[in-house]
């Protein structure tokens, strides 16, 4: 079986390279920040790690929502007050020595300043003269969001610096950013969408693959190479199989366990397509069909997703909705059983920014996934599906991957009759 996978592995035609946004959606979305910063610059600087001999990079979400530059040593600059130069984007110094080892960079110029729809491009750390323009603000405002008590960051840093040389004030606008990346528009939802078809060729290889004797690790492999044969970019995180009692416990990464007959198997395992996530989870029967008792408590996570959805519009928080998710699983008497919260924001990275105590806007995207988990009985289920805000309620992405305990069920008998 693992020859035949790498063999077809080798064969399979390379997938064409996601779709890159339109650059006039990274200066539309740098003019919304700009229009909340009150008249004060700010300066955001990249944040990631390469890893790898390619020194694959992957940056942090607000810099590249910001910008879409994928790549380390780079800073953005707001000047809201300014005529000119308004957002300036400083790349890192070229060094000719370390290009012939990971090839050439690109020199600046005005197809570049285009590429990137900014009015200036420098290269180098921005220091108190690259600054200069903005000093005609009264304010600089720290954007960085607060994800760490003991604050180091290097655009933190610049920005006190250059407040307490300058006598100018310092503002904080930490959750300006996670509010607006909550609305996605249409290239946004486009990329998600996608991604959220490629896993549910996962989840297809999943209900086949969930057989007596395979083993948890043989059913991620299999997930994996579906995702990754239908154009996925990579995993937007670690699959989770977890059969029998490892279905219990929330976040089963080993994958060392083999499927026994009665197993019921949480499978949370998604597909990223272009760097946004797609976060599904399903629960399946090893033997084609759930027990009496495993069917019970699948019917009461359905039902709170049910309740969930109903309650999804414009203007309700993610806290209103978890209370709706609780109060549904007290009916069933599993409330004691459901610990952890009914959802979470998805967009460029599977756990994304937003408000939870805020009003979901139109196109805000994030998870219903109420779970039970009984240790003491050997199993658990988690049903995981994503929505979108809409006007008038919601819409499901995730329709295609059947959810109901018959579907389900169904699904299982004919994907393992191929």
């Amino acid at each position: 079986m693992l020859l035949s996978l790498i063999l077809a592995a080798a064969v399979q035609p390379a997938a064409s390279p996601p779709p890159e946004l339109p650059a006039a959606v990274y200066r539309e979305r740098r003019e919304r920040v700009m229009k909340e910063l009150g008249g004060c610059i700010a300066v955001l600087a990249a944040q990631g790690e390469a890893s790898g001999v390619a020194e694959s990079y992957r940056q942090d979400s607000n810099f590249l929502w910001l910008t879409g530059l994928n790549e380390g040593d780079a800073w953005l600059l707001l000047v809201p007050t300014a005529k000119y130069d308004r957002a300036t984007l400083f790349l890192r110094t070229r060094d000719p020595e370390a290009e012939r080892w990971t090839g050439p960079r690109e020199a600046i110029s005005p197809a570049l300043r285009e590429r990137y729809a900014v009015d200036r491009i420098a290269r180098g750390r921005p220091d108190g003269s690259a600054l200069s323009a903005g000093l005609q603000s009264e304010c600089v405002a720290v954007i960085a969001p607060a994800e760490q008590l003991k604050d180091d960051r290097p655009d933190v840093t610049l920005s006190r610096q250059l407040a307490s040389a300058q006598g100018l004030k310092l503002v904080y606008k930490r959750d300006l950013l996670a509010r607006l990346r909550e609305a996605h528009g249409p290239e946004e939802l486009a990329l998600l969408e996608r991604a959220v078809e490629i896993t549910r060729a996962g989840h297809h290889a999943a209900a086949r693959a969930t057989v007596p004797g395979a083993s948890e690790r043989d059913v991620q492999t299999q997930i994996e190479y579906a995702f990754f044969s239908n154009g996925a970019t990579g995993l937007a995180y670690g699959s989770i199989v977890g059969s029998g009692p490892n279905g219990a416990v929330l976040h089963w990464v080993q994958n060392t366990r083999g499927l026994q007959a009665g197993d019921a198997v949480v499978i949370d395992a998604a597909a990223e397509y272009g760097r946004y996530a797609a976060d599904i989870t399903r629960t399946y029967p090893v033997s084609g069909r759930f027990s009496p008792e495993q069917a019970k408590v699948y019917r009461a996570v359905y039902q709170a997703q049910e309740d969930i959805f109903a309650a999804i519009k414009p203007g309700v928080s993610m806290i209103d909705l978890q209370k709706v998710a609780e109060a549904s699983l007290k009916r069933a008497g599993y409330l004691e059983a459901f610990i952890h919260g009914f959802g979470h924001f998805v967009g460029l990275d599977v756990h994304d920014a937003g408000r939870r105590d805020l009003p979901l806007p139109v196109g805000a995207v994030f998870t219903v996934e109420p779970g039970v988990y009984l240790p003491d009985r050997g199993f658990g289920v988690r049903i995981e599906d994503e929505v979108v805000v809409t006007e008038t309620g919601y819409r499901l992405l995730s329709e295609r991957i059947p959810r109901k305990l018959e579907d389900v069920e169904a699904w299982v008998a004919a994907a393992r009759q191929k």
